[in-house]
């Protein structure tokens, strides 16, 4: 029985580590690429703006858009698989996430000597749904393992903004947004062992944030062809409340309580948090060069600072780089392609060191065609990242896996 009940110490304590890694992809800030012309050039596009997903980039780059009214909507879906080797029984842990979701909308109108506009933007969302059953596990009692849980995770930005240029080279620009985050998580584990006992654990987490996030942006045109842009954020949370329930069931002598005897059921524990989470100031500098009428380059670096959050988690200081260019084929249609990182904020795995987050830089490209008709266009473009890194998943030993995630998106906007 001591040996019996040492397992059941390991498998419930692995098992609550899936748990504590089981929300959003918090480890990355560049998670979803924003607006179409953006999008396509890999995000550098902090020293343009000159269109309505400026507003998310940089709120002064407004001040060139056209006196017409503008807007612009953003479809894309994205998708991404993250897989951790050796997690159990030597096979493999994946998890996938999957969104469809209108990511970007925005219009812009002069107003005397300023430009105002109206944007919506789906920076981060996770939907993830995984079933997934890992059978005959070598133990000192074998045992089959299955997870399946349902995990939602989505941030919302929307709000105004207001650009004014101070001269022909130089304009201010900023964007006041809300900000909102829900996150919903469900997750059930069963571990089934020869001998017949059975172990069962059910974690139910629910997140609801919101706040301001306002972005300060300027560009400055030093000369013909040269453009440079820089802007500061963050997220400053005014509510934040979360709540996790923990239940589990065993129906060996200790329980699901290691530490208590003969008590097969645990009462569900419930944890309340009202802390609010500390998120990084960004800043970003950006350069675009006009090679001629058809040619454009641009340069964007972009750097959070680190975070020092006991509640839920400090994360490190990331540097991260994106390059961009378009070119018009002719005057109705437009090529982007971009290269951009996004590197994780968490600290790298020291070997020996439990609960330790995952670390995984990623770096991706993206391309879009632009087809142009009057006043208005139609883009459809993509991208993908790809990583490989390392996590710990099992907070009940030094273990360390090597793990690799693979993302992409594909996107359908219009624009007038």
């Amino acid at each position: 029985m001591n040996i019996i009940n040492r397992w059941v110490k390991y498998v419930l304590l692995l098992l609550f580590c899936f748990c504590n890694n089981s929300f959003a992809d918090e480890f990355h800030y560049n998670n979803i690429l924003i607006g179409d012309r953006a999008s396509g050039m890999g995000g550098a596009y902090t020293a343009i703006s000159d269109d309505a997903s400026g507003m998310f980039y940089n709120p002064a780059g407004m001040v060139y858009v056209n006196d017409r009214n503008f807007s612009a909507s953003v479809n894309g879906y994205s998708a991404q698989t993250k897989t951790y080797d050796n997690v159990i029984g030597g096979q493999p842990f994946v998890r996938k996430s999957s969104a469809l979701l209108v990511n970007y909308f925005g219009m812009v109108k002069p107003i005397g000597n300023f430009k105002f506009g109206f944007s919506y933007a789906v920076p981060d969302s996770v939907g993830e749904d995984l079933n997934q059953t890992v059978s005959n596990i070598p133990a000192a009692v074998p045992y089959d393992y299955t997870i399946n849980l349902s995990n939602r995770d989505n941030t919302y930005n929307y709000g105004p903004s207001l650009a004014m240029a101070i001269n022909n080279d130089l304009a201010v620009g900023l964007t006041l947004y809300v900000h909102q985050r829900e996150a919903l998580l469900i997750q059930n584990q069963f571990v089934a062992r020869v001998d017949g006992t059975n172990s069962w654990t059910n974690t139910y987490f629910k997140l609801s944030e919101s706040g301001l996030k306002p972005i300060l942006g300027v560009t400055w045109s030093p000369m013909e062809k040269l453009s440079l842009g820089a802007t500061l954020s963050t997220t400053i949370l005014l509510s934040s409340n979360a709540l996790r329930q923990d239940t589990c069931s065993d129906s060996t002598i200790t329980g699901c309580n290691p530490n208590v005897l003969s008590i097969p059921f645990q009462v569900p524990t419930i944890t309340s948090i009202t802390e609010k989470r500390v998120y990084p100031v960004r800043g970003a500098l950006g350069a675009a060069y006009f090679v001629n009428s058809s040619l454009l380059v641009s340069l964007d670096v972009i750097y959070h600072t680190a975070v020092f959050d006991p509640v839920f988690g400090d994360k490190v200081a990331t540097l991260d780089a994106a390059l961009g260019t378009e070119y018009y084929l002719s005057k109705k249609w437009a090529i982007r392609g971009g290269l951009f990182s996004n590197v994780a904020n968490t600290p790298p795995i020291v070997a020996g060191v439990t609960s330790i987050e995952e670390h995984i830089n990623l770096y991706g490209a993206s391309l879009s065609f632009t087809r142009f008709t009057g006043d208005s266009s139609v883009t459809v473009g993509g991208n993908f990242s790809y990583g490989v890194g390392q996590s710990q998943i099992g907070t009940s030993n030094t273990d360390v896996q090597s793990a690799k995630t693979f993302g992409w998106s594909m996107f359908l906007s219009s624009s007038y």
